[in-house]
């Protein structure tokens, strides 16, 4: 029973809502107060630093005026240029206060950005004042011009707000990184933990209903076999999603599975063996047109779960008496996969966590091989093509397409493209596409 079950359920939760509640409220009150203690009277994002460098602009922007128009040997021209340096410093700090305003900056940035629009004016006043000293001692300048310092003085503050505005938002992006790698590895970590201890716990409880069903059938009566018989499919086909589930989390979560090549024509092979095998009364068969070992593709240590759970399925969702399915393996030296990859991606299906990114051409002619599962069934429903072709967790709405969905993404991790066509005569084809490995380790997509 649940918490919510036991009489002091609620109340423990309402306790532990209104513990969080509190401490909000204290959180909030603080922020507030700490708000309040950096408040200048003006807009929220308006702080004291900000306000603290605006005063040091404003003085400096009002002393270089002055001195534009108040220094020995004055002209209409440069007191003109004796006022572009002002005039560039006003729009500097003006340009900061707009960011500021548009993007929310957060206050603990505020300090930040305000030391670099006083710290940005020291570099250009001392080069100011060596430039000076350097023209004055070869003879160029007859005395030092203080308005000129500190016409240079109000360009660092041009300098200082773009590296200051550069440099938070570096910081910024950093931190927005940091924290959604820091909570995409928690959520990958939960999700693991969780599946692999309901596999576990699902497995156990298979285990006992399997012991039970074997008891049910020696000892109960031949009316019941009908229902012992729907009970163990129920069991197997909750085998199969555990398995699936494992399937997925490392097709999508395991990087290191991919390994360096594997023969496709030999993995497809093995697969049609095994099926053979298990469903003994369907006729299940494979041919290739590739010579030994021409096909080949990068490997993945699921590579022969996907082939596999594509022919089962084929087999599985044919209700003919003889179920027939042809498996091919192709080789086309000049083939590509960019263009599908490219129209997957746009569907929203591919470069999944696992894919492996861009690949380069292979020697001796690269290519793409394909392995195409071809039956006579009833065809494929629209919705289990979406979940095949796309993957995606829009188009999954149920656990009878987790096999294909596994599926799609370990084929995209090896930068490989999957398709459903409509067979002729009925059935359908499934085709999966690798980029063909040349001698050299290269891959062509």
């Amino acid at each position: 029973m649940t918490d919510a079950g036991r009489p002091g359920g609620n109340r423990s939760g309402a306790n532990s809502v209104a513990t969080d509640g509190g401490s909000a409220g204290v959180a909030g009150d603080g922020a507030a107060a700490g708000d309040a203690g950096d408040d200048t009277g003006g807009p929220a994002w308006f702080s004291g630093a900000l306000a603290a460098s605006g005063a040091f602009t404003g003085a400096l922007v009002v002393g270089t005026a002055a001195l534009a128009f108040t220094s020995a040997g004055r002209s209409p021209g440069s007191i003109v240029l004796g006022l572009v340096g002002p005039l560039c410093a006003v729009w500097a700090y003006g340009t900061v206060l707009a960011w500021v305003a548009r993007v929310d900056l957060p206050r603990e940035h505020h300090t930040r950005l305000a030391g670099w629009l006083v710290v940005g004016v020291i570099p250009l006043v001392v080069g100011a004042v060596v430039m000076q000293a350097y023209s004055a001692a070869v003879g160029a300048l007859d005395s030092f011009s203080p308005a000129a310092a500190g016409g240079w003085a109000c360009g660092g503050v041009v300098f200082g707000a773009a590296v200051g505005i550069g440099d938070v938002r570096v910081r910024m992006r950093t931190a927005e990184a940091e924290e959604a790698t820091a909570r995409y590895e928690q959520l990958v970590e939960v999700l693991t933990v969780l599946n692999r201890v309901l596999r576990h716990d699902v497995r156990n409880d298979l285990t006992v209903i399997a012991g039970y069903l074997d008891r049910a059938r020696r000892e109960g009566g031949a009316d019941i076999v009908e229902y012992l018989d729907g009970i163990e499919a129920r069991a197997e086909r909750i085998e199969r999603l555990s398995d699936h589930a494992r399937l997925a989390e490392d097709a999508v979560l395991g990087d290191e599975h991919v390994e360096e090549t594997t023969d496709l024509a030999l993995v497809a092979e093995r697969v049609v063996a095994a099926i053979g095998r298990d469903y003994p009364e369907a006729t299940v068969s494979f041919r290739t047109d590739a010579d030994p070992g021409r096909a080949i593709v990068p490997g993945h240590d699921l590579l022969e779960s996907a082939i596999h759970n594509v022919v089962e399925n084929a087999v599985e969702h044919n209700d003919a008496t003889d179920p027939t399915v042809e498996v091919v393996v192709r080789v086309h030296p000049d083939g590509t996969l960019a263009a599908e990859r490219a129209d997957v991606g746009t569907a929203g299906g591919a470069g999944g966590p696992g894919s492996a990114g861009g690949a380069h051409a292979g020697d001796e002619g690269g290519g793409v091989v394909e392995v195409s599962v071809a039956d006579d069934g009833p065809g494929f429903p629209e919705r289990e093509r979406t979940v095949l072709e796309e993957g995606g967790e829009d188009a999954l709405e149920s656990s009878s397409g987790m096999g294909l969905w596994v599926v799609h993404w370990i084929v995209d991790a090896v930068d490989g493209a999957t398709s459903v066509d409509d067979r002729e005569g009925g059935g359908s084809v499934v085709t999966l596409r690798f980029p063909r490995v040349g001698g050299d380790g290269d891959r062509e997509t």
